[in-house]
């Protein structure tokens, strides 16, 4: 085997196991409400570990549940802010401005 297919067996490889990877983190995960943990808490500690895309994912699964969380809104702003996400900030900003506009949260 010369080094050209041994570097693309290897590399087809790894992209399958991160494929089956992510596709079991996909298949085994329950909310954070189900598992008892508090959603907003979680985020937090994925936020803090730079696991932008895990924080965004428990917060995206709480809203579907509890539309009107708002710390679960603030804590998603802040990680769409982490992932330079403008247009998903943006959106989400609009839609809290009201609630918030004479809290101190809102100025910072």
């Amino acid at each position: 085997m010369d080094t050209i297919t041994a570097l693309a067996l290897s590399f087809s490889l790894m992209v399958a196991y991160y494929g089956v990877r992510k596709a079991w983190k996909k298949v085994t995960y329950k909310p954070p409400r189900q598992r008892q943990i508090d959603p907003v808490g979680e985020a937090e500690v994925f936020l803090a570990y730079g696991r932008v895309g895990d924080a965004v994912r428990v917060l995206k699964d709480t809203l579907k549940e509890e539309p009107n969380n708002l710390p679960a809104k603030l804590t998603l702003l802040r990680a769409y802010s982490h992932a330079e996400d403008s247009k998903a900030y943006s959106r989400l900003a609009k839609e809290v401005s009201v609630p918030l506009q004479n809290q101190a949260v809102w100025q910072t």
